[in-house]
């Protein structure tokens, strides 16, 4: 009975507010400044997760570019998919929907900038 007791008085205090449950990284809802963090002394990219049709943007000034990959092998390239708008360029923006659940990675293109930490890891589930 002290265990049900328990596990509801918690359950009562996250519903409250007041002890958030343990979520995933939701998707960002502002675009998603797209730069090689080691030479912007940046912290990494943070894994993120989204749903089937999700979608999030990523903005870039330089010379940087966004793809799709299934592996966050960096040399892998065979496993890129283009991302429409994601191409190689001075500047731009790009709007990565994700269509299938699974893990993706985004991955800069250029050069090493994916070895240089310019990836995200993303953990897509089905449409709820």
């Amino acid at each position: 009975m002290k265990v049900s007791f328990y596990a509801a008085a918690v359950l009562a205090i996250c519903a409250a507010g007041l002890l958030p449950l343990a979520t995933p990284t939701p998707v960002p809802a502002g675009p998603i400044t797209w730069l090689i963090p080691s030479e912007s002394n940046v912290p990494p990219y943070q894994n993120g997760t989204a749903s089937v049709g999700d979608t999030v943007t990523y903005v870039w000034s330089m010379y940087h570019g966004v793809v799709f990959s299934t592996s966050p092998d960096c040399n892998a390239k065979t496993l890129f998919q283009q991302i429409p708008g994601g191409a190689d360029s001075a500047s731009g923006a790009a709007n990565v929907t994700f269509t299938t659940p699974g893990t993706i990675y985004v991955i800069c293109p250029v050069g090493d900038h994916c070895s240089e930490g310019q990836i995200q890891k993303w953990t897509v589930s089905s449409a709820a």
